[in-house]
């Protein structure tokens, strides 16, 4: 995905609010959501780092602080007449099961009961290609392990689409899929959800996971 750059108050008078912050983290990728959702037995390159950054407390506490930080933000959207609110982070592409899609979900079923998925889809050799050089990037290992986000082979369950909408389908009332523009991602995802396009400089985010 990719980010506004300075962009966010433009984006509220457009009636769209975007997070700056999820449960006392600020940063413009809900990483969060990615570390809470997956099962307790998988990981991802955030949730890995944040295990070896934060207390089993922290973590105890944390399904109640996203859920409190959450109702924030819709309460914050609404003050601001906003009709939308976007939730974005590549790492919730690292969920692998109905369970943890459905763990996810649930953060918001106090606030809202309309959550449309938007994935967005590389041609697969440059996605496998880009995917293991941000791996080593980040000394991560490659991993025989099939479940595991290090599973790189071909046959990588990262690299198997038509599971993928499967598994969304099966969680989410509404999904869209769109094609990765690598040249103004912003505006594909801003036309594909109903909003016009914005003249905001744009800049890369996430591109090492």
């Amino acid at each position: 995905m990719a980010r506004f750059s300075g962009g966010r108050s433009a984006l509220l008078e457009k009636g769209l609010y975007v997070p700056d912050n999820l449960a006392g983290i600020t940063h413009p990728s809900h990483y969060l959501l990615n570390v809470y959702a997956l099962d307790s037995k998988r990981l991802s390159p955030m949730k890995e780092t944040m295990l070896n950054q934060y207390t089993e407390e922290y973590f105890d506490d944390l399904e109640s602080n996203l859920i409190t930080s959450i109702k924030q933000h819709y309460e914050q959207a609404h003050e601001n007449q906003c009709s939308d609110i976007i939730w974005t982070n590549e790492g919730l592409y690292l969920l692998n099961s109905v369970a943890e899609y459905k763990k996810l979900v649930r953060l918001f079923q106090n606030e809202t009961d309309e959550l449309l998925c938007v994935c967005c889809f590389r041609e697969k050799t440059a996605f496998r290609n880009s995917y293991k050089a941000q791996l080593k990037k980040r000394n991560f290992l490659t991993s025989q392990t099939k479940d595991s986000y290090c599973y790189t082979e071909p046959t990588s369950w990262l690299f198997d689409y038509k599971r993928k909408k499967a598994l969304l389908a099966q969680t989410f009332q509404q999904t869209l899929y769109i094609d990765y523009d690598p040249n103004d991602m912003v505006n594909t995802f801003m036309q594909a959800i109903g909003y016009a396009p914005t003249n905001t400089p744009t800049e890369r985010l996430n591109i090492t996971l």
